[in-house]
């Protein structure tokens, strides 16, 4: 990854890397927002994220601090979690509807290790908030929506990358 930032322009190149986890991201916070409009509150989810972390006190009464801090985090696994799949992505090869769907099989993973793992393991004695934000049910919907996002735009987007087009070359090793 150096050696495309040097390669190509560090702006073009970082924004391949960072854009398609933080539009994913923000679709996912968009839904998640939407869906507590009907069930908790429009913060909850974004404000339980930070709450989950010891950051606010429980419950969905509404927090600035928490909600910010919460939805920065939010972006910025969404960013990480996305560079990780376009590492495996390009890895793989893989182009088209091909990473759609692998981007969707990435959001459930993510969902499984973030819901379960974390949420309702790790995080168990302080993620009451968000886990009471919303139902599960959307929870899945979202990850899916992240991951759909998340690899049309690496195989779609305009600064998708040269190696994963037809008759491309691999940019990484």
């Amino acid at each position: 990854m150096a050696a495309q930032l040097r390669s190509e322009g560090g702006t073009k190149a970082a924004a391949r890397w960072i854009l398609p986890g933080l539009m994913a991201g923000i679709v996912f916070a968009m839904w998640a927002m939407i869906v507590g409009l009907f069930t908790s509150t429009l913060w909850a989810a974004p404000q339980g994220i930070a709450q989950s972390v010891g950051i606010g006190s429980p419950g969905h009464n509404f927090q600035a601090v928490p909600f910010l801090l919460g939805i920065m985090g939010h972006m910025m696994n969404s960013i990480i979690i996305g560079i990780v799949f376009i590492v495996i992505a390009r890895a793989a090869h893989l182009r088209g509807v091909a990473a759609v769907i692998a981007g969707m099989m990435w959001g459930l993973i993510v969902y499984g290790a973030m819901y379960w793992a974390l949420l309702r393991g790790v995080l168990a004695s302080t993620s009451a908030s968000f886990l009471s934000a919303n139902p599960e049910w959307s929870w899945i919907a979202a990850h899916l929506m992240y991951g759909v996002v998340l690899g049309a735009v690496l195989a779609y987007g305009p600064l998708r990358h040269s190696d994963l087009e037809p008759g491309g070359r691999p940019v990484l090793g």
